[in-house]
Order: C-alpha cells, then structure tokens, then sequence
C-alpha cells in the first residue's frame, strides 16, 4: 500500500513537471498577448512586454479598452516569478463590473495560455503563441476593421472611436469632424475606367494616412467619401490639418497610359459641440459644409454655419 502512494505521488510529480517544462519551452521563442475576441475591436492584439500592464477605459492605461463597460482602471496583469519559473497573474482593481476569468468572478487569479478573460463587455484571450500566430491575429484584425482598397477604417470600426471622443470631451474640450469627397472621380473612371478610378481612391487613402496625426482617425464613409476625426482639436486646429491634407492631395499626380491623372477633394468640417452635441447632428452639419464646399468651386474647406 505504501508502495502504491509513493508511486502515485511520484507519477503525479512527473505530471507537474512535465506541465512546467511544456510551459517553459512554449514561453520560449513566444510572447504572451491578449486578443480581443468578443465585444469591441475583435482580432486587436495587446502585446504583453515588460512586467505589469493596467486594463482600462483610461487612454493613458498601456491597455486602453475604449468601452464604457470597462472601469478607467479595471484590472493589472503581471509577469510573477517562482522556483518554477514566470507565470502571469490578473488583479481586479476595485472596477464597477468585474474581473472574469473563464467565467468566474476574481480578485486575484493566475492566467493560463488559453484562458478568457471577460472585462465588462469586452472579452479577451490570454494566449503564448510565436511570430506566425500574432501575425495571423493581425491580419485578422486589420481584414475586420479597415477596408482593403484605403487603408481607411471601416464606417462601423470608426463610429466608436467618435462616440469615445464625444464621451471623453469635457466642457473645456472641442474636436472636429470633416466630412470628405473627391472631385471629378466620375470623369475618371469615364475616361480612364474604373481600374483608374479605384487607383485614385487608393492613392487618397495613403495621402490621409500619411498627412493625419496619429491621434486622428480617418473612416471610408463610402465609395470616394471619408470622414475623418480630428482629436481633441478645435477648428483652427483641425483647419490647418484640413488644408495640409486637401493640398496633399492636390499636389499628388498619377500616370496612366502616358496621361496624366489629378483628383482634388472638398471638405466640409463641424466642430464638437459648436455645430452638433451628437454623432448625427455633427455629421448633417459636416455634411452640409462639404455641400457648401462643391457649390463654392471644389477643391477647398468649409466649415458649417452655427
């Protein structure tokens, strides 16, 4: 009988050690991340380097989760150390609906790679995984959020950045949208195709992500219309930003079969909460000035009328 529980106990040491030295050789060669997987940007991977990382809605939080289910500070994840080696560990920081993993409420738990971790709304996968895998992460996201042709986000991945914007707004603080068309693309793909005319488009989207600041967001609002969110900036800021983008644009020439091809774009930009206290309204007044822009001649910036 002694026999018996000595071997059990050795083989169930064999087991735990065994588990401890897959964990080490897959920590190897692998970062730990998390995935959102459900609930807000899905496929967005949160690289885990360094020691301690704070989950939250705050954007000054190295985790920032931009839902109103997620408490400013709502839970710390670390990289702890034993005898056996690193492991990594989630906190619940007092937040309004709860730290979940796997499903049951914690204040303090170990993660393991594969485990669910449910913040408010949003719910994020704790994972080890190497070079091939983050990639493929990526991809998922960018596939999901940003429209292949522009680079540009889509228009359902950039309303809950501007609804985060108008949430985040103090009294003190305006930020400005723009709403924004190209000029004369019909006679583009009139008299050059279509193939040309998706080139343009194209060439639009690398000019606005190269000319916009890298809190700005810019959406494809439809087939040659953006519209663009400039953070945290009132109008005389966002102007100047406007008229760098539409002079890029201006300035840009492409060549097809020995011709060359020049688009210009008209902008139309309301100010937060001058011209509208919600997404609707900001977007009629944005939309009314790009109106007035095509009527003034084109290729120019307009602002609404309060």
């Amino acid at each position: 009988m002694t026999d018996d529980k000595q071997h059990s106990g050795d083989t169930t040491r064999l087991v735990l050690d065994e588990e401890l030295a897959s964990l080490r050789a897959r920590m190897q060669g692998q970062r730990a991340s998390l995935v959102v997987i459900s609930g807000w940007q899905i496929g967005k991977e949160f690289a885990l380097s360094g020691t301690e990382w704070v989950i939250g809605r705050s954007p000054d939080v190295p985790i920032s989760i931009n839902l109103q289910s997620v408490s400013r500070q709502h839970a710390r994840i670390s990289r702890q150390t034993n005898k056996d080696g690193d492991y990594f560990e989630i906190t619940d920081l007092g937040s309004m609906n709860g730290t979940h993993v796997n499903a049951d409420l914690v204040k303090t738990s170990r993660i393991n790679d594969g485990d669910k971790i449910q913040l408010g709304d949003v719910v994020v996968k704790f994972m080890l995984q190497d070079a091939l895998e983050s990639q493929f992460h990526q991809e998922v996201h960018q596939r999901i959020h940003y429209n292949q042709l522009t680079g540009l986000l889509t228009l359902e991945s950039f309303k809950p950045h501007l609804l985060s914007e108008i949430q985040k707004t103090g009294p003190d603080k305006k930020f400005t949208l723009a709403m924004t068309d190209l000029d004369g693309l019909k006679k583009v793909n009139d008299t050059h195709g279509h193939l040309m005319g998706s080139r343009v488009i194209q060439e639009m989207g690398s000019i606005m992500r190269s000319v916009l600041r890298p809190a700005d967001r810019a959406g494809l609002y439809g087939g040659d219309e953006a519209i663009l969110l400039f953070a945290e900036s009132p109008l005389t800021e966002a102007m100047k930003v406007a008229e760098q983008l539409r002079q890029a644009i201006a300035a840009c020439t492409l060549e097809h079969n020995g011709k060359l091809v020049k688009v210009t774009i008209s902008q139309g930009l309301a100010e937060f909460p001058t011209h509208g206290a919600t997404i609707e309204q900001l977007i009629a007044a944005a939309d009314g000035a790009l109106y007035a822009a095509k009527g003034a001649g084109r290729n120019c910036v307009r602002v609404a009328e309060c």
